[in-house]
């Protein structure tokens, strides 16, 4: 009795053999030996590889004068973990699902930028609370991030629940090219 394998078994095999043939014999770059999964559902960018951590986790406060507003610094104080630990990942609970971002490009996620900003940025060494106003059904928060050289404000927006909507907190930047040249945006 000859020995036979169901179809099922054998279009895998026949995959993983043809697929070699399909490429290129003397590709150009790196990016033709990608593996099935690639070749199948389109080329992969590599992650972002993660900075440094900070040397400190920044110490987040509320000014004095200022109510003290209990969501936005848990936020805040998960958001120093994470740029300590840098693991953006652990923020995305803490964004909205309607977390967006300015000049967010079409097709992307915000909160893909945002795990990748939080994985990338310097950290501050103090988040100070400086106001918290209602606008309309969220809130928007300004934050002095205290850096040892200097001092930035951002603008956080949350919603009811304290989940972060959108904030200044990272730009994207755009690069044309191979020239030096690109636009800030945000």
């Amino acid at each position: 009795m000859p020995f036979r394998l169901p179809l099922r078994s054998l279009f895998p095999a026949l995959l993983l053999l043809l697929v070699p043939a399909a490429l290129p014999a003397a590709a150009p770059s790196a990016r033709f030996t990608a593996d099935l999964k690639s070749f199948i559902h389109g080329e992969t960018v590599a992650p972002a590889t993660k900075a440094p951590p900070p040397r400190v986790t920044a110490v987040v406060s509320t000014a004095a004068g200022v109510a003290v507003d209990g969501q936005v610094e848990d936020f805040l104080r998960a958001l120093a973990d994470a740029l300590k630990a840098r693991e953006g990942a652990r923020m995305l609970p803490r964004l909205a699902d309607q977390f967006t971002m300015a000049d967010l490009p079409e097709g992307h996620k915000a909160s893909e930028f945002f795990v990748m900003g939080v994985n990338q940025v310097p950290g501050p060494s103090e988040m100070v609370v400086q106001s918290v106003g209602a606008r309309g059904a969220s809130r928007l928060a300004k934050v002095e991030l205290r850096y040892p050289a200097s001092v930035k404000v951002k603008t956080f927006k949350f919603d009811a629940a304290g989940k972060l909507l959108g904030s200044d907190l990272f730009t994207l930047k755009r690069v044309h090219g191979s020239d030096d040249e690109s636009d800030s945006h945000g």
